[in-house]
């Protein structure tokens, strides 16, 4: 049982038409780190929408939104196979895709859990005959071992290198933004495939360009040259500076702050129509007494909301 929906939205509906779809996945048994409980980020974060305000910084109405909230995704840790046929089944059956189609908004959970979403979006999608899309990442990491130590290919570690092998997506088709901790095994596996991705430095003045503006530039060209004009976004929430958002098992010096990410996904939003997104790696276990971590995701999300409204409107 919930101890709430998100922001006391409606729960979700198949007879009924919306405009955004919340969904839990409260799993993190694809995860490398020993610390964190991400899996209970999806309740925690609902939780805490009953203290916040109910309008975002341009003014609009959270409640006004037309979103549901479908609840968490059945998870079983020791049979990750069914857990992803859960997945699925929840973003192609369980989601009515009535037009105007949802748009499924994932709270994980690791990042592991974008892929299962990804690769079902693009299942239904393209049995609706629907455009292709690309993936815009944020985070500090690359996430594109091929496989972990070896063995595991479905690891959060994994993750950029298994939604880049999704049929009409491919590493040129996805941009990685703000990667500040690299391996050396990452970055050649990168090279090979083409992906595109930017470095953290790169977004500062003092680095190797004029810094946030250029940048959104770059990665709106770097779209569009691949004739990509829908966008999954996908929000590691450790892309965010690790003394800003300590919430997370991976924080990681040098990262942005929340109001150059909150600038850059208005510019990017301006620009694409946006087809599913989700923020991951929130550890509630890990977060201060203040909660910042949890709340800035709680933000990014409702403020993402509010762009789509508005352009939609």
């Amino acid at each position: 049982m919930l101890p709430s929906t998100f922001y006391d939205f409606p729960i979700g509906d198949l007879d009924k038409s919306f405009r955004f779809a919340i969904i839990g996945i409260p799993w993190d048994g694809n995860s490398t780190h020993v610390i964190g409980n991400t899996r209970n980020a999806p309740s925690e974060l609902r939780t805490l929408t009953t203290f916040l305000g109910r309008a975002t910084e341009n003014g609009n109405n959270i409640m006004d939104f037309n979103a549901v909230d479908f609840g968490d995704v059945s998870v079983y840790p020791s049979l990750p196979d069914l857990t992803r046929d859960n997945i699925s089944i929840m973003i192609k059956e369980l989601i009515p895709w009535n037009k105007p189609y949802p748009i499924p908004i994932m709270i994980g959970g690791d990042h592991y859990c974008s892929y299962p979403v990804i690769k079902a979006l693009n299942e239904k999608r393209s049995e609706l005959k629907q455009e292709k899309f690309g993936v815009l990442i944020f985070d500090a990491h690359l996430d594109y071992y091929d496989k972990w130590l070896d063995v595991e290919e479905h690891f959060h570690c994994t993750v950029s290198k298994r939604i880049s092998e999704i049929p009409n997506i491919s590493a040129e088709n996805m941009a990685i933004v703000g990667v500040r901790d690299l391996d050396t095994i990452e970055i050649e596996e990168a090279k090979k495939d083409n992906l595109f991705f930017i470095p953290s430095y790169k977004f500062s003045p003092k680095g190797a360009s004029s810094g946030i503006e250029e940048q959104v530039v770059t990665i709106i060209n770097h779209f569009r040259k691949q004739k990509i004009s829908h966008l999954y976004i996908s929000i590691d929430i450790d892309s965010i500076d690790g003394a800003l958002a300590p919430g997370t098992p991976y924080a990681i010096p040098g990262g942005f702050k929340y109001r150059e990410l909150w600038y850059m996904l208005q510019k990017i939003i301006e620009q694409f129509e946006i087809v599913g997104l989700d923020v991951v790696e929130v550890a509630p276990d890990l977060d201060t007494s203040s909660k910042i971590t949890q709340i800035t995701a709680i933000k990014l999300i409702t403020e993402l909301m509010g762009f789509i409204t508005q352009k939609i409107k």
